[in-house]
Order: structure tokens, then C-alpha cells, then sequence
């Protein structure tokens, strides 16, 4: 079995346990591969003890997961731990959690339980029908307005071939910018993306297939989501 970590760089040597503890993991497992996708110059923590590239500063997450995805040869059978670096482990037994969810038939696996949604392909967004944001290759799922299951994008464990079979992520490509208060979004873009990406798993798979590791937003016991570096 061959697992292949996406590490999400933006905060870097601010999450100094998950960078020892990923750095463990790289070292003392052969069948573990890390790689950060990184949307700025990393720190020379990283950069010594990682594979990683730095990419444009396109599409927030889902934008830094699929240019690591292009980026990579990763075989359909490889189980995705796609993460962001402001993860606060609790308990790194969360891989065999997940390996376990995904050997029983579950093809998703979020963090903390993620909220619903009711999306409509034709309702207008920035301007456009939402289904008008979605790739070609994507469009004919999204047919109908339908209630769909969404994880945060914060973590998610999948098999390679899961993704590819949903035509990967609906990345949006703009260019993050920073608001009055020095936050960066592309307009409530990253929820769409979010959403986009729950549609399509949860219209191909089934809710059935998708599982999450607790009850409670953002968090869980095993891992806490900082929610873009911000700590509760």
C-alpha cells in the first residue's frame, strides 16, 4: 500500500509539530511519500526535509491540490492524505482510522462533519450560472438540484482513482486577494469550490461513501482544523 501526503503551504514553520511529525513519518516509512504544494516560497525547514514545488498562487486549495496532482505520477491505488499545514495533530492513529474507512468501501474520508448543502446548477453565481464555473469534462453531472454531503478541504483521505473518476477537483483559477483585513479569498470562491467537489462525490459515490472521523465541525479527536492559521 502506497500513501502519498499533499501538504497545503501557507504557514510552515508556525505548525512546528506538524512539520516534526510529518518529517517522522517520511523518514521511518518507505511506503509513505510527502510532497508540499506550496502558493509561496517555503521556509528552509521545509525545503530541507521535503519534496515540494512552489506553484502559482491560483485557486486556494483545491487549486494547490490539483497543480500537485498534475505535478505527481501517482498510481490509482495510492491513498491521498490531502492536508493544509495549519493542522493541529492529536493523534496520528488518524492514518489507520482512515485506511481502515477506505479498505471498508468508503471512498472519502473529512475531518470533522462538514455541512450540507443544497446546490442548484443553475442558480446565479458571480454573475454566471454556477454550472458555468464547472469544467467541461465535469458539466453533465450536474443536472439537477440536489442535497449534497461537503468536506472541509482542510483534510481529506481518498484513493487516487476516487478523484480521478469525479475529473478531480473544480478548481476556480484567480489569484487570491487580500481584503481590509488582510485576509486572503477569491470571494467566497473557496465555498464554491467546496461545493462543487461535494456535488460530484456525492452524485457519483453516494453520501453512504462518505465518512468523517467525528461529529463536530472542524474538529475531531485526532486532528483540530485552524482554519487558515487562525488556533481556538
Amino acid at each position: 500500500m502506497k500513501i502519498q501526503f499533499i501538504v497545503v503551504g501557507w504557514h510552515f514553520d508556525n505548525f512546528p509539530e506538524l512539520i516534526e511529525g510529518l518529517k517522522q513519518l517520511n523518514e521511518s516509512n518507505n511506503a509513505i511519500d510527502i510532497f508540499w504544494s506550496c502558493h509561496k516560497e517555503p521556509s528552509e525547514t521545509v525545503k530541507t526535509n521535503f519534496e515540494y514545488k512552489v506553484f502559482s498562487n491560483l485557486g486556494l486549495e483545491d487549486g494547490a491540490y490539483q497543480q500537485a496532482l498534475d505535478y505527481l505520477d501517482i498510481d490509482d491505488e495510492t491513498i491521498l492524505f490531502l492536508i493544509h499545514d495549519d493542522l493541529v495533530i492529536k493523534d496520528w492513529n488518524f492514518i489507520n482510522i482512515c485506511l481502515e474507512q477506505i479498505n471498508s468501501g468508503i471512498t472519502f474520508v473529512g475531518n470533522g462533519m462538514n455541512y450540507a448543502a443544497v446546490f442548484d446548477p443553475q442558480e446565479f453565481v458571480r454573475g454566471k450560472t454556477a454550472i458555468e464555473w464547472v469544467k467541461l469534462e465535469s458539466q453533465y453531472l450536474f443536472k439537477n438540484k440536489e442535497h449534497v454531503l461537503t468536506l472541509r478541504e482542510s483534510f481529506i483521505c481518498t484513493k487516487r482513482k476516487y478523484l480521478k473518476q469525479i475529473h478531480d477537483f473544480e478548481v476556480i483559477w484567480e489569484e487570491p486577494v487580500p481584503d481590509e483585513n488582510g485576509k486572503f479569498h477569491i470571494g467566497g470562491i473557496g465555498n464554491l469550490q467546496q461545493t462543487l467537489l461535494g456535488y460530484k462525490i456525492t452524485k457519483v459515490f453516494g453520501p453512504e461513501k462518505i465518512a468523517y472521523l467525528s461529529n463536530t465541525y472542524q474538529d475531531s479527536n485526532y486532528l483540530y482544523e485552524c482554519a487558515r492559521g487562525k488556533m481556538d
